[in-house]
């Protein structure tokens, strides 16, 4: 049986330096700062963003000693860490875990289950915790240009078989795929997007195809890892002239259609944004942006 999980909370992203990330955030972003900790060898701070379903925050690392460190230091750093996932019973939830095998790391406590990227997580730390983490968030006071995000969509990780993960975060989460594009769609890559239950995003899975697949490129360099995030925003060529405000530039846009209505897309560089390839789009009606190159999966029942 999956874990049953109560809220699925926030994303959480790793970097060296939480003010500079911050300043990201709140500017180009429009986030809404929340909270600011420091415990258990990290330094984060909490955003609000959009109408604040799920959280997002940034940490860094206190000492040497901290394992964010290590995150930092190796392939997949900086960038996402983990996803948080609140809990009602820790206990149930280990017992959970155990009986899925999934051995928990040593840096848990009797608060917070944590799965290692390479311990079941594939790609992603998860942790699991019981009690409340969603503070009140200020109001934006900036009257500077932002991305206008209104929710993030979904968190794409990079996994060599799409299925085979696919099948792993079910067995986990529940994780269901709703979408997939068909073999052979893209000479480069295959993709499937997973629902959560409960849950305000989606997850996605992209896979290479072919010896020259920029996906099997970012395996060789970072391993299973998150590979993008994607955030909806309330006006396309809004964000665009935040985008040039700010100076950074976007590449692979465009501008479509499906089932005639219209949907625009384009990513920016995570140079530019602390380590996060972030991808923006606008759809004039739900879904169609997301299902714009896909199917339903074999045996699908919505």
């Amino acid at each position: 049986m999956p874990i049953e999980f109560t809220r699925f909370d926030h994303i959480a992203m790793g970097v060296e330096d939480v003010d500079r990330q911050a300043e990201i955030f709140e500017g180009i972003f429009g986030f809404r700062r929340a909270d600011t900790w420091e415990r258990d060898g990290e330094r984060g701070i909490r955003f609000a963003f959009g109408g604040g379903e799920i959280g997002w925050e940034v940490v860094q690392p206190t000492g040497d000693d901290s394992p964010l460190r290590a995150f930092l230091d190796g392939p997949r750093g900086p960038g996402v860490h983990h996803a948080g996932i609140q809990v009602a019973d820790i206990e149930a939830t280990r017992k959970a875990l155990q009986a899925l095998g999934i051995r928990v790391s040593s840096q848990s406590t009797d608060e917070q289950l944590i799965v290692s990227a390479d311990g079941a997580g594939e790609g992603v730390q998860f942790r699991f915790f019981v009690g409340d983490t969603t503070p009140e968030a200020g109001s934006s006071s900036s009257e500077k240009p932002s991305l206008g995000i209104t929710k993030l969509d979904h968190v794409c990780v990079a996994y060599p078989d799409r299925d085979d993960l696919s099948k792993h975060y079910e067995r986990m989460l529940g994780m269901k795929q709703v979408w997939r594009t068909p073999d052979g769609a893209w000479p480069d890559f295959g993709d499937c997007v997973l629902e959560i239950p409960g849950a305000p995003i989606n997850w996605e899975i992209i896979q290479p195809v072919g010896d020259d697949s920029f996906i099997q490129t970012f395996l060789d360099r970072r391993g299973p890892a998150v590979h993008h995030v994607a955030f909806e925003v309330s006006d396309f060529d809004a964000a665009k002239r935040a985008c040039e405000y700010y100076e950074l530039p976007t590449f692979d846009e465009h501008d479509d259609s499906t089932d005639g209505a219209r949907w625009r897309d384009a990513f920016i560089h995570p140079k530019f944004t602390g380590g996060l390839l972030t991808q923006i789009f606008w759809e004039e009606r739900p879904g169609v942006w997301e299902r714009s190159d896909k199917v339903r999966p074999e045996g699908y029942a919505g």
